[in-house]
């Protein structure tokens, strides 16, 4: 079962949550940042990356935070709900709808292994998450965790998305945020029943989170509720997620010429040349290769791929077990500098300027893991490769926070 809990969100007035909520905060250049908190006083960076906090490190820096968290909420910037409730959070952009609840879930939930991972954490990054919640006491940013579609809670989020919203705004990005409070007591039930059914969710962006969040409540322990047993997220169902790839790049041929490495991949896949015609995979297991300016199709020979093996079978790993390890000599795609990782935002059309300036020698198209593969991989308790994965939607900070210090 899945404990979801609805809570007293700290959010902005209706008037300033266009002005309040921002991107994750990692996805600001220095110079993007700087303008941010230059011209909008009411922008959540004001809170979590304070100027006067620029010179502070460690437990100081996350009391500044702090500090200007409670300014705001004095200020009458941010307010708390009056009664606990959950919020329905849709992003549009073009022909793409996220529809999901925000809501607390507990702890104990990911401790038990109903919460599943895919990916490895690091004790440090937990442990100074863990500090943060802990100094701070608040949770700004939802962990993003995916479900098998139920019905019932679908017809759920159409009457309500019926109803007037909270918030509706426009970001520069051309995306719409709109949020409604499910404050209903009926409604509140269901919610809760549905969840209580359903036997896994699946950590899709916020693996750190989720385990900093559960170091801090073995830290505050007790034999009571408290709001640290909780943390939030934004639960969306699988056929509303969407995963997008990450191609590949790499700088060096390993001391071969062209005609030396394309017949190398010739002896585990079949090379199809396309001259000039860009090729983005339009299935599972085909690849796109682009190199001194000219695309091919690669497709693995059947016999070289492992369809049975959770994580084998993904493309990411068969392009790592197959070209980018045994012919150019990469042997950690997290740590070799001659490898880099493109989101397909960029597109195709940055692959190949990457690969014409001269910055790296070939790059590859990845067809993107499936919401399947990602499970299958959770479910078998084994970890992804790195960079597999591109999960939209990417949330907002700052448009409900749960104060970890209170229900």
């Amino acid at each position: 079962m899945a404990d979801v809990i609805p809570f007293r969100a700290v959010r902005p007035s209706r008037d300033k949550a266009h002005l309040v909520a921002t991107r994750s905060y990692i996805s600001y250049s220095h110079e993007q940042m700087a303008e941010k908190l230059e011209n909008n006083p009411f922008s959540f960076l004001q809170i979590i990356h304070p100027p006067a906090a620029n010179e502070l490190d460690g437990v100081e820096k996350f009391e500044k935070v702090r500090e200007e968290y409670r300014d705001f909420c004095q200020r009458g910037i941010l307010k708390k709900e009056e009664n606990p409730a959950f919020y329905v959070y849709e992003q549009r952009y073009g022909d793409h709808i996220f529809t999901g609840i925000i809501s607390g879930i507990a702890v104990e939930d990911y401790q038990s292994g109903h919460i599943k991972k895919h990916e490895h954490t690091l004790p440090e990054r937990e442990k100074m998450f863990k500090n943060y919640l802990k100094t701070t006491g608040i949770n700004a940013e939802p962990v993003l965790l995916t479900y098998t579609k139920k019905d019932k809670i679908e017809e759920l989020l159409e009457k309500i998305k019926g109803s007037r919203p909270e918030y509706e705004f426009s970001t520069t990005d051309e995306h719409t945020h709109t949020l409604w409070v499910i404050d209903d007591q009926g409604d509140i039930k269901t919610i809760q029943q549905e969840f209580s059914d359903v036997d896994s969710v699946y950590i899709a962006d916020g693996h750190h989170r989720s385990a900093s969040s559960s170091l801090l409540a073995d830290d505050l322990g007790s034999d009571q509720k408290k709001p640290s047993d909780y943390f939030m997220a934004y639960l969306i169902s699988d056929q509303q997620m969407e995963i997008r790839a990450f191609h590949r790049l790499v700088s060096s041929l390993n001391g071969q010429t062209i005609d030396e490495f394309l017949t190398k991949i010739k002896q585990s896949f079949e090379v199809e040349y396309l001259g000039e015609n860009r090729y983005q995979p339009h299935r599972l297991h085909e690849f796109g290769m682009y190199i001194n300016r000219d695309w091919y199709r690669l497709t693995p020979h059947q016999k070289d791929i492992d369809l049975e093996h959770p994580v084998e079978q993904l493309d990411c790993q068969i392009l790592s077990s197959l070209i980018l390890n045994p012919i150019l000599g990469v042997e950690d795609e997290k740590t070799d500098k001659r490898v880099k990782f493109m989101g397909d935002l960029e597109g195709l059309e940055g692959l190949e300027e990457n690969v014409n300036n001269g910055s790296y020698d070939v790059g590859f198209a990845v067809y993107p893991v499936t919401v399947e593969q990602l499970k299958n991989v959770a479910d078998n308790n084994m970890i992804m490769p790195p960079k597999s994965t591109w999960v939209e939607p990417k949330l907002r900070s700052g448009l409900t926070i749960y104060d970890i210090l209170e229900f």
